[in-house]
């Protein structure tokens, strides 16, 4: 098989006009040539996802439940995908269910989004399972994710958050800072400790993240810049990745566009796009549910019924790619870096993890999707195997 077109690695860098595959290896990569069309890029990496295609990660960490989610997300490209929870009561079952979805290579890690969060910011998180960090239950579920919980968000504020931010880095996996009424000054403590105690352990990935920067936390003010400032400048340091739901409805596509700009000029692998995407990603308008929480998707957007919050987001990741660049925000070489090698180094993922290809090797089981000039996804492969 042959597939061509402006070939991308997982940086954005164009390094050739195509690939031939055989038996499910890549046997050749084509120069780059100057008048291809389309676009080939590596599979995308989603590490902030609730589910899609009628299905919640939170709510139905079954196998059909997570297959069924993975599947909606594939079919667009996104051939590494981590789930995340939600605050519940009990997140032991979730984590048990997932932690075997990630055994049996449907997953390729977890992301606990609560409960430690601020139950001022909860956004569409269920306020009556927030709470302060409690180390003992946050070893048990370490030890029941089996390696496999890759990062958690939890509020600067808490009480225990910097206990709690080392037990992380302790058991392999990343503090993301989030869902916080925090100030400046509080994240800056928060921040700095973070980076002195991977420091401390010789920690070499970036040592903590911010959850899907802007929402769910204090707007900038000019007198009170709140976290997002703290969170941008760490970032721009490389001492912090930042998320970004870039789907053009959680952020403003010019803010989109400044933070990418700003933070990729000294750390490019700074910014990554998420798509915080609940069971109605691929879905028709209608009622969905989020960790037990009602929510109804109208013109694309999903809202809690109870107080109207942004409750997740219902993109791929390769509709926020076709969105940031369709609409002239970013390059196609900064979207798939943001979309790609961002996610990977934030996590700690290489080419040897399944569904991840950053660089193209001949003899390597490719991740692979094809886009037409307009963006279209015209093709995805993973691990060598044509899905679409």
């Amino acid at each position: 098989m042959i597939v061509r077109g402006k070939l991308l690695d997982g940086h954005g860098k164009l390094v050739g006009s195509g690939l031939r595959i055989e038996d499910g290896r890549v046997a050749e990569i084509f120069d780059v040539e100057p008048d291809v069309t389309g676009w080939i890029t590596p599979g995308f990496i989603d590490i902030h996802c609730h589910g899609g295609g009628g299905s919640s990660f939170p709510d139905n960490p079954s196998p059909e439940g997570v297959g069924q989610a993975v599947d909606a997300h594939r079919a667009l490209g996104t051939t590494a995908l981590m789930a995340s929870t939600v605050s519940l009561i009990d997140t032991l079952p979730s984590i048990e269910g997932l932690a075997q979805a990630c055994e049996e290579g449907m997953l390729a890690g977890i992301h606990l989004e609560g409960p430690y969060i601020s139950p001022h910011k909860a956004g569409a998180q269920n306020p009556v399972a927030i709470r302060h960090p409690d180390l003992d239950e946050l070893r048990e579920w370490l030890e029941a994710g089996k390696g496999w919980i890759k990062m958690m968000t939890i509020a600067p504020e808490v009480d225990n958050a910097i206990p709690a931010m080392k037990m992380l880095l302790d058991y392999g996996a990343v503090p993301s800072w989030g869902h916080t009424n925090a100030d400046l000054e509080k994240t800056r403590t928060v921040v700095k400790a973070t980076a002195e105690y991977a420091a401390e352990i010789g920690w070499t990935k970036p040592p903590q993240m911010a959850t899907h920067l802007f929402n769910a936390m204090p707007p900038v003010g000019h007198r009170a810049p709140g976290p997002v400032r703290e969170l941008v400048a760490a970032a721009k340091r490389g001492e912090c990745t930042v998320e970004l739901v870039a789907d053009l409805v959680h952020v403003h596509p010019d803010l989109v566009h400044d933070v990418v700009e700003y933070v990729g000029a000294s750390n490019p692998h700074g910014v990554v796009f998420v798509t915080d995407a609940m069971e109605g990603a691929g879905m028709a308008d209608g009622q969905y549910v989020l960790g037990g929480q009602s929510v109804n998707i109208v013109e694309g957007t999903a809202r809690l019924v109870r107080g109207g919050a942004i409750a997740g987001g219902t993109s791929r990741i390769a509709e926020q790619v076709q969105r940031t660049v369709r609409g002239g925000y970013l390059s196609m070489e900064d979207a798939v870096r943001c979309t790609v090698a961002a996610p990977a180094a934030a996590v700690g993922f290489d080419d040897s993890t399944p569904g991840v290809t950053l660089e193209w090797l001949v003899g390597a089981a490719p991740n692979v999707v094809v886009m037409n000039d307009d963006l279209d996804v015209e093709r995805v492969i993973r691990e060598g195997e044509i899905l679409s």
